[in-house]
């Protein structure tokens, strides 16, 4: 969550590379920022709205809210446990409709502001053995679209990101090397890699989260007139 306007793109600019070196007794960029963490459980609903409180309480408004805690099982559904529904319907669809819910109001005190919530292509291409992955961003991109009409005329612009595939992503530490291992011949007999362009992902994550945090602030820099709804971000080849 960060202010509206040119310093919020400067912060989120400077975290596209690493930041010079600040001069003695000047403060430093994250302080200019004003970051600040707070840890929070976005499948709990106390857990979230005890965070907002802090954010009220420190800055009285919201500007931008971004939606992109993800986690994912490779489960077939009759092995899938209520942990696993549980983790990944709490984490990918309750955890955005828990922030949505407590940041509009703060939305509202600022005058308006963004939602982005991170979502993936598997939306558009079913994959084997993500069932519940699926059914959690599909979720996620209903609730999105439901949003984008009931906040429009509050000044609060909803937009929905569509990710694709990412090499050597943290996203592949939700997979043990067993799992991942018998579900690739399910896949590739599919043929869901090489429709989705897994086969030539997103050169690496380092590189990945800079293209998408300049699409991000693209997004976010447009004119509050200008709305997107969907940006969808996957490899060109």
């Amino acid at each position: 969550m960060f202010r509206r306007g040119a310093p919020r793109l400067g912060c989120r600019a400077a975290r596209l590379r690493p930041p010079v070196a600040d001069s003695p007794g000047r403060p430093t960029w994250q302080a200019r920022c004003r970051a600040r963490s707070l840890p929070a459980d976005v499948s709990d609903g106390d857990s979230v709205r005890a965070a907002f409180a802090q954010v009220e309480e420190r800055f009285g408004r919201v500007d931008i809210l971004v939606n992109s805690a993800g986690v994912a099982r490779i489960r077939a559904i009759e092995e899938t446990a209520d942990d696993d529904i549980h983790t990944c319907i709490g984490t990918n669809l309750l955890g955005p409709i828990h922030t949505v819910r407590s940041a509009v109001p703060l939305l509202r005190a600022a005058g308006g502001g963004d939602i982005l919530n991170i979502s993936s292509e598997i939306t558009l291409d079913h994959m084997p053995l993500m069932a519940m992955y699926a059914a959690s961003k599909h979720g996620l991109n209903g609730f999105t679209a439901a949003m984008h009409k009931e906040l429009r005329g509050d000044g609060i612009r909803v937009a929905l990101v569509l990710l694709g595939s990412i090499s050597d992503s943290a996203f592949f530490e939700n997979f043990s090397g067993e799992d991942r291992q018998r579900a690739a011949p399910v896949w590739e007999a599919d043929g869901y890699p090489a429709r989705v362009g897994a086969l030539k992902p997103l050169p690496s994550a380092t590189v990945a989260r800079v293209m998408v945090a300049r699409v991000m602030v693209q997004l976010l820099g447009t004119p509050p007139e200008v709305v997107q709804d969907v940006a969808h971000i996957r490899p060109a080849g």
